[in-house]
């Protein structure tokens, strides 16, 4: 199921993916680290009605879309009420998304049949980010950085976003502060924010290739 779980990922604007089934469980994921066990488990949970609520109507559906401002949710109905839900950018190409699925979707149900695996987030959010989002409510002081930063800290934003999502933004700026906060903000400072960026993506291939984008603005 990973193996398969990570061609979804490999495509062009999908953030994550991970597949809930009828007995409201979930049988893989493949998210960001923001991506709880249990937010995931909502939303599968969330979704699932949704489709059954469009079977009770009489709707018969290949799939349902929920766009957002920052991403789109893909959800594809499998055999006995189990979901693959995505979450993609906006502009995602949906038609290399269902050529993709109509060939692992064999693959993938049979996978389901096997039996539920053990389910695990890409790479869970370390305790330090844990304590932040419980603090989420109190707003943080914007740090001051030098406005020539700018277009850098925003490559580096574009860059963040192929490897944890919609969520780049705020998580941008949480570590922003943080780095603010170690010192005066500068050019040759970039590799310290660049570390404490690695550290919320936690996860070995994705931060590689993280490094690999912005290494040359350094």
């Amino acid at each position: 199921m990973d193996s398969l779980l990570k061609e979804i990922n490999m495509l062009p604007g999908v953030f994550g993916c991970f597949i809930y089934t009828g007995n409201q469980e979930l049988a893989a994921a493949k998210l960001p680290p923001i991506f709880k066990e249990n937010t995931i488990k909502s939303m599968g949970n969330l979704l699932t009605r949704a489709l059954k609520m469009g079977g009770l109507a009489n709707l018969d559906l290949t799939g349902i879309e929920f766009k957002f401002d920052v991403s789109l949710l893909i959800v594809k109905p499998l055999e006995q009420g189990s979901i693959l839900v995505m979450v993609c950018e906006p502009a995602v190409n949906k038609s290399l998304i269902n050529m993709t699925i109509s060939m692992l979707i064999g693959d993938i149900q049979a996978a389901i049949n096997r039996g539920p695996e053990q389910a695990q987030v890409i790479a869970q959010a370390p305790a330090q980010t844990q304590h932040v989002a419980a603090a989420a409510p109190v707003k943080q002081q914007e740090a001051d950085i030098d406005a020539t930063l700018a277009p850098i800290l925003e490559d580096i934003k574009e860059a963040l976003a192929y490897a944890i999502g919609p969520i780049a933004g705020q998580v941008m700026r949480d570590i922003i502060n943080t780095w603010a906060q170690q010192g005066p903000t500068s050019r040759q400072q970039l590799p310290a924010l660049a570390a404490l960026l690695c550290q919320e993506i936690n996860d070995r291939e994705l931060e590689a290739d993280f490094m690999s984008q912005i290494k040359p603005l350094f």
